[in-house]
């Protein structure tokens, strides 16, 4: 999109309009879709539903956040020492997972925009929690690697990341980034239960505790995936929880038109600037913080600090960061969305290098104060930008496609830190 601002279409998508209206005028003839009237109360709710649907996004990115995003660099040494096996093998095996992640990436989101996010959501509940019960009984590379490529990141890729973050952007629109943030506080939240994870590790045995997080995922994921709904006008809503008479529509169910907003196809969508401008940025902050994430407690242990003093700075990292998720994203809401996702880009960077150079308690405590606000509020603004740019309709596939972009560096992340510890 090079001159163009969010929500601009470019000359040469104004031909697919016409189109677009013409099946827009044959659609208007039949008349609107019926509401689900089972969900939809003539009362509306104190509480607007796609706050709802925020939260129960918030709990499914806490587990996915504790038990996968985190949670493997608590599992990362016990797992590796106890097998016996190289740092290098074990992130590539991570490496992997993710490149498994981007390859289906475009295929998963399509199937969330064509048969909703719920369905979505459950299927990867169910994967994630019996990949993480099969990793307990690990006993070969070949077996780990199959089981956390296959059942845990095929899970996390189905539906505990893009299927509710779908959710969320079709539910907001004003407040779209604010809301994003709220979601993304589950991850905080993930990072947090990283030191009670480690502690049962250390009591029962990282076998135990793989089995005890799936069986977490599934008693906690499978109910919570029934909550959450795709689009607010199937049940008679409108994003931000606007009435339909607002809008021109008839009374309390749907009739109206959610608020006007370009909508891009995937095709159109890859012929922007923006679309591969945004992909990039998506991939130059995974290949950074995903490096972090993964080996910064095995660097604080091989310093000298214990499992549970390493993950407690993971969960310091982590709640320090819960404003950010927030704060930042209320600011992508009135402000230009790409100024803030720089400001924060560049006190991640600083966050970084004074952590290398100045090292000890000092390193440690400028690295939270600097990276973890800024590293946390980037996540929410990348979606929001997203949809700024080229609507609802299509939010998932769109994601889906730059995925595949921002894989390369995620997969090199791993490999190249794992590479450098293993040589170093």
């Amino acid at each position: 999109m090079s001159a163009n601002e969010p929500g601009e279409r470019p000359a040469d998508a104004a031909g697919d309009d016409a189109g677009a209206d013409a099946t827009g005028a044959s659609s208007e003839a039949a008349g609107p879709e019926p509401p689900r009237r089972r969900f939809l109360l003539r009362r509306r709710p104190v509480i607007f539903y796609g706050w709802w649907v925020v939260l129960s996004g918030t709990a499914i990115m806490a587990l996915m956040g504790a038990f996968s995003y985190y949670g493997m660099g608590v599992f990362f040494n016990s797992i590796k020492d106890d097998l016996g096996w190289s740092a290098a093998a074990l992130g590539a095996a991570l490496s992997l997972a993710r490149i498994q992640g981007g390859v289906l990436a475009p295929g998963v989101g399509f199937l969330i925009d064509r048969y909703g996010s719920q369905k979505l959501v459950l299927i990867g509940v169910v994967l994630s929690g019996l990949g993480f019960i099969l990793l307990g009984q690990t006993m070969s590379v070949v077996y780990f690697y199959i089981i956390f490529v296959f059942l845990v990141q095929g899970g996390v890729s189905a539906g505990m990341g893009n299927a509710p973050m779908a959710a969320v952007t079709n539910w907001f629109y004003r407040r779209r980034a604010t809301a994003h943030g709220v979601m993304n506080l589950g991850l905080s939240f993930g990072g947090i239960l990283a030191l009670p994870l480690a502690w049962i590790i250390e009591a029962w045995g990282w076998r135990q505790a793989l089995v005890f997080a799936g069986a977490t995922i599934w008693v906690v994921g499978i109910p919570l995936s029934f909550v959450i709904r795709h689009r607010p006008e199937d049940y008679g809503y409108l994003p931000d929880g606007d009435k339909p008479e607002d809008r021109g529509g008839e009374g309390d169910f749907p009739g109206a038109e959610a608020p006007a907003e370009v909508e891009y196809s995937p095709w159109e969508a890859m012929k922007t600037l923006a679309f591969w401008s945004i992909a990039l940025m998506f991939s130059a902050r995974h290949f950074v913080t995903g490096s972090v994430a993964l080996f910064l407690i095995p660097l604080l242990e091989e310093r000298g600090m214990s499992l549970a003093d390493a993950a407690g700075v993971l969960s310091l990292m982590a709640l320090i960061g819960t404003p950010g998720r927030v704060g930042f994203a209320w600011l992508g809401d009135r402000y230009d969305k790409r100024l803030v996702i720089g400001f924060c880009f560049a006190f991640q960077s600083v966050g970084i290098i004074g952590f290398t150079a100045l090292g000890g308690n000092i390193g440690i405590l400028f690295f939270l104060i600097l990276y973890s606000p800024t590293y946390s509020g980037v996540l929410p603004l990348i979606p929001a930008i997203q949809a700024d740019y080229f609507g609802r309709e299509w939010f998932a596939t769109i994601r889906g496609l730059m995925t595949p972009v921002a894989t390369a560096s995620v997969v090199l992340g791993p490999i190249v830190v794992a590479g450098i510890r293993d040589w170093t």
